[in-house]
């Protein structure tokens, strides 16, 4: 374990609304998800937002291949998936977002994770590891701790699409309306 972060500030709701608003504003077309209980609120608005289509996956690993399609067919997808589908679909992550260089942008649900302290001082590996496992395989990570941390989506987004890759924006605890 790492040492105790001092001055952490714990996360706050991120408004499903609000979320909604940062899509559009990064100019999203799909929104590819694999349920997640942390992200629900979330998926409910994306249902019945006019102007998104939401596509619903199996696994992550089908997520990736369809966000992939969707790009190559010129629309700006991006994932829902939570943070046991990353680890579960590293090696399709690899071969398509990384080594395929497709824009592949992942909203990651942080199931498990216990808002009062750092991920980083999570008891559960799922938790602690995520953002070190993306930090190994390239792919950059942004904490989305409050609504005001939804400004940055859109820039996250066009980052993805000059490097040409993935990226993540962990959201740690569940949305709200």
């Amino acid at each position: 374990m790492t040492a105790p972060a001092t001055n952490y500030v714990p996360p706050r709701p991120l408004s499903a609304q609000r979320m909604i608003d940062a899509l559009r504003r990064a100019a999203v077309s799909h929104v590819v998800v694999v349920p997640d209980t942390v992200q629900k609120s979330f998926l409910s608005a994306v249902g019945i937002a006019p102007d998104l289509t939401m596509v619903d996956a199996c696994t992550e690993d089908e997520a990736v291949g369809i966000n992939a399609g969707l790009y190559v067919a010129g629309h700006r997808p991006i994932l829902s998936i939570q943070n046991n589908g990353v680890f579960a679909c590293l090696n399709t992550l690899r071969g398509i977002a990384l080594d395929g260089a497709v824009p592949t942008v992942m909203l990651v649900g942080l199931y498990g994770h216990k808002p009062t302290q750092p991920p980083e001082e999570s008891a559960l590996r799922m938790v602690r590891m995520l953002e070190p496992t993306l930090a190994t395989w390239g792919i950059p990570a942004r904490r989305l701790y409050g609504d005001e941390d939804l400004a940055g989506l859109p820039a996250v987004y066009d980052e993805a699409l000059n490097r040409r890759g993935p990226s993540a924006l962990v959201i740690p605890i569940p949305t709200v309306p």
